[in-house]
């Protein structure tokens, strides 16, 4: 619900094929931090567990909270070499939950970043496929990969699209006596079909010149297929001049900014200069306005309290925030 009244818009495609009932590996690019997780879990038909950085589960509480969460820590060579130890007893725990017919999510990139493009994979999540294969031959596991994509991923209000692609299944990869390769051919296909799910920028000495292109041209991130294309041919399309601003567009945004002011004070004075990595500002502003806007409606109420009943009080707020959210819906950011 959060997310309805965070984004502008979220597309969603190719849900046909995620499978039900049975176990399936979603693999996905990662761009925007926690989002893309978040984004995943309510928009894929299943209940996913999550393959987490360990580095979050610190302390009794945070560790209980993100169990409750189906999140589950895995260790990286950042975390000391000694710690990879560790990943032994997730992977046969991953391995069991695919045996039982669960779902787990995994950015296999290892890291994120706002860049528009797929980076190189690491061979983790096909260790926990191949496990789950050694101890149950029988076990028929679905790899479902997605493309995360953003209009812009810093900004507010922004637009989502989810592309979920054809399922790969698992045993037609798997050879016991080749794990190396089959760990190898498995990677590459999930690495190909991510590139289609997503805009991929595949030239890193070009990245900016091009991303330059395509913005003087407005393309629409949210559509992968089509920027690939033209990223494929070469052929970009010629600027397009910006439409004439409209008096509605500085109305909704500045509507907004007046039903809101006090929480827009305390995220850009307070919590947004905190945020040391673009790639987390959108997360940090997201779980920013779901833990503090029920505080903030529950002093709006308390003052409304003073000057009128009970049904006014609600009355208002509830205009309040339907109205704030069909500000969200109508603001567009260039």
């Amino acid at each position: 619900m959060a997310f309805t009244f965070y984004f502008s818009g979220i597309k969603v495609k190719g849900l046909q094929n995620v499978p039900l009932g049975k176990p399936v590996m979603f693999v996905s690019n990662h761009q925007n931090a926690l989002l893309d997780a978040l984004l995943i879990a309510t928009h894929c038909n299943r209940k996913p567990y999550f393959l987490t950085r360990s580095d979050v589960f610190k302390g009794t509480l945070l560790k209980v909270f993100f169990e409750f969460l189906q999140m589950i820590p895995v260790y990286r060579i950042r975390d000391g070499k000694d710690s990879l130890a560790g990943n032994n007893a997730i992977f046969e725990r991953c391995s069991e939950l695919l045996q039982r017919g669960e779902a787990l999510l995994i950015f296999p990139e290892g890291n994120h970043s706002l860049k528009r493009r797929v980076r190189p994979l690491s061979k983790g999540f096909t260790r926990i496929l191949f496990l789950a294969l050694e101890n149950n031959p029988t076990v028929d596991i679905t790899v479902v990969p997605i493309g995360v994509n953003y209009a812009k991923a810093a900004k507010f209000p922004d637009k989502a699209a989810l592309y979920y692609g054809e399922g790969i299944r698992v045993q037609e990869f798997f050879n016991k006596e080749d794990l190396a390769g089959s760990a190898s051919r498995l990677k590459q296909e999930v690495f190909h079909h991510l590139k289609r799910l997503t805009t991929h920028i595949e030239e890193e000495s070009r990245y900016e010149e091009i991303v330059h292109k395509l913005d003087r041209a407005r393309v629409d991130y949210l559509d992968p297929v089509d920027i690939n294309l033209i990223l494929e041919t070469g052929v970009f399309p010629e600027y397009k001049k910006r439409e004439k601003e409209v008096p509605q567009k500085y109305i909704f945004k500045w509507a907004f900014f007046m039903l809101n002011f006090p929480m827009i004070i305390l995220w850009s004075k307070l919590i947004k200069p905190k945020v040391s990595e673009p790639e987390f500002l959108s997360t940090t502003r997201f779980m920013f306005a779901l833990l503090y806007y029920p505080l903030f409606y529950l002093l709006l109420m308390g003052v409304m309290l003073i000057f009128f009943n009970w049904q006014a009080t609600l009355m208002i707020c509830s205009a309040h925030f339907i109205l704030g959210s069909i500000l969200v819906k109508l603001w567009r950011e260039d």
